[in-house]
């Protein structure tokens, strides 16, 4: 399933869309709002303990697994929301859905692993991993790898709801997949050019940030909004439990449908680099390379798209100067994790080569995990990209000086970085 976006147009980020629906839901929020002097409808309550005890009324149960796992990212993402995220009616609505759905999987996550704990004693082996800059080609990478039926990528219908655990005999008829396709649809009103952007759908592969959301340490909970103490908070802590928890749900959701290995993708692996390895050492690394300053104007591009559905107002040069320092930071902690690494367990791959040459690409990361290359995958890798050209969902238009970045100063500080991005 692909993005349905038309072909031919041109996406260039100016101000947040609008659609009527949504201010005349903002208008309504603000009348009761008003009417009850200054006391939010429940639905926009971003109170940790009223979410909490919501989502242990949907789930059944009131295990939410230790609290040292989730309360001090959830309090932060909180604070965050409501001090710093400038969010409008419909934003507090969209944050308080996204957040009281992560509560509600860690409960049923948690039921499962009772129930079930020999699940957690299953091997998690020898999985791919792509990670890089955003924008550089991951996607791509990972759409590639995921044609090979031997490769189980994550798909965002199963990353959003893991429980109850997929099975194999009903994985492609999941009623999960139409309820995620609803939220698909609601998105495309809300920004249409955000699946152009960066295609997302049920069943296609997606990034494993969905799954750190559950234990509230994700790069997706700061891009969707602006909160940068909640950014600056994930940056801060300590991700080791964060990837064990990560682990336990790829266990969980190859339990009942299983393959010969994981494909998982993500940008914000380059942060953690020696914590992802702890908990996958046998794990075979390809990290993708693009020119930062073509990959910086594009990212901030996209969050801005993902911010307007939420904020009252973007402030374009705040998200543009808090994700360059970001991605700078993730660049040099990358570099320095992978001298700790064995040599050869990353793969560098040039984002020009992997468009240039995308059957070479795939076949040099077979190489490099030492896998024999199906013999039908490299025409499969040809099907796909001729369906699948450049820009088939419009022509993405960005600049620097449009998000209010200096190019001599982003040129300045990625200088010793460019080897490494």
């Amino acid at each position: 399933m692909t993005a349905r976006v038309a072909a031919g147009r041109t996406h260039e980020f100016r101000r947040p869309h609008r659609p009527l629906t949504v201010r005349g839901a903002n208008a309504l929020a603000r009348v009761l709002t008003r009417a009850r002097h200054g006391r939010r409808p429940a639905l926009l309550d971003l109170d940790e303990g009223g979410l909490v005890r919501a989502a242990q009324r949907t789930a059944g149960s009131d295990d939410l697994g230790p609290d040292q796992e989730w309360r001090p990212g959830l309090r932060a993402l909180l604070a965050s929301l409501e001090g710093e995220a400038g969010l409008s009616p419909f934003g507090r609505w969209c944050a308080r859905g996204h957040v009281l759905g992560c509560l509600v999987n860690r409960a049923e996550l948690q039921c499962e692993w009772g129930r079930s704990p020999e699940l957690l004693e299953q091997p998690v082996s020898r999985p791919l991993v792509v990670l890089g800059l955003p924008r550089s080609g991951t996607t791509l990478l990972q759409n590639l790898l995921a044609l090979d039926p031997a490769n189980r990528s994550l798909l965002q219908w199963e990353a959003t709801r893991p429980c109850p655990p997929p099975r194999t005999q009903t994985y492609s008829t999941d009623p999960r997949i139409a309820q995620a396709e609803r939220t698909m649809r609601l998105l495309d009103h809300l920004a249409p050019s955000a699946r152009a952007l960066h295609p997302v759908g049920p069943q296609l592969p997606t990034e494993c940030v969905t799954l750190f959301a559950n234990s509230f340490a994700s790069l997706e909970l700061a891009a969707i909004n602006a909160t940068p103490g909640y950014l600056s908070w994930c940056l801060a802590t300590d991700m080791a439990p964060h990837y064990g928890y990560y682990r336990r749900q790829l266990q969980l959701l190859q339990w009942k449908h299983p393959a010969e290995r994981w494909a998982l993708k993500s940008p914000a692996h380059l942060f953690w680099v020696g914590d992802l390895v702890a908990q996958f050492p046998d794990a075979a690394l390809v990290q993708l390379h693009r020119d930062p300053l073509e990959v910086l104007a594009s990212y901030c591009s996209l969050v801005c798209t993902l911010q307007g559905v939420g904020a009252e107002r973007v402030d374009a040069p705040a998200v543009a100067r808090t994700w360059a320092l970001a991605w700078a930071d993730g660049l040099r902690r990358a570099r320095t994790a992978r001298r700790q690494l064995p040599t050869g367990q990353v793969l560098d791959l040039q984002y020009t080569r992997l468009v240039a040459d995308p059957v070479g690409a795939v076949r040099a990361v077979y190489e490099h995990a030492g896998l024999p290359l199906p013999a039908r995958l490299p025409d499969e890798v040809r099907a796909y990209v001729g369906a699948n050209p450049q820009h088939k969902g419009g022509v993405h238009r960005y600049r620097l000086e449009q998000f209010g970045l200096d190019p001599e100063v982003e040129t300045a500080r990625f200088a010793d970085l460019r080897q490494d991005a």
